[in-house]
């Protein structure tokens, strides 16, 4: 039995999420952002949505996240799963790692989709030893 409400029910579970979730279209354009995504690199959702991920992240060119999906997408086939990690400062919160797992999508002819990215923020984990 399908849930009668998807959409009330996926955007209930990204918000319960810790980790960040960000989707990109297939023209790398921006077309989901949590809560804890927001939280995890400071950038309000409502000015990254929409916007092509390039533009979304200039802001931040100390992580290295624009190269790191574009190292994802430029050398890994559509439906691989990439793990890698970033680090730089934010400065609103400093010191930062990221684990980032990048799913690359591919539609049915098996080509380029779009991208599922999500973040676990590292940057505590060293210091609660």
């Amino acid at each position: 039995m399908a849930f009668p409400h998807q959409d009330l029910l996926i955007e209930s579970i990204l918000a319960c999420l810790t980790n960040g979730v960000i989707t990109i279209d297939a023209s790398d354009r921006i077309t989901l952002w949590n809560d804890a995504a927001q939280s995890i690199l400071c950038l309000d959702s409502s000015t990254a949505l929409g916007q092509r991920y390039q533009d979304a992240f200039s802001s931040r060119p100390q992580l290295g996240f624009i190269g790191a999906l574009h190292v994802a997408r430029l050398q890994y086939a559509p439906g691989a799963l990439v793990r890698t990690s970033v680090a730089g400062i934010i400065p609103e919160r400093g010191q930062v790692n990221l684990n980032l797992c990048i799913r690359l999508l591919a539609d049915t002819s098996q080509a380029y989709s779009g991208m599922v990215i999500v973040i676990d923020d590292r940057t505590d984990i060293g210091s609660k030893r």
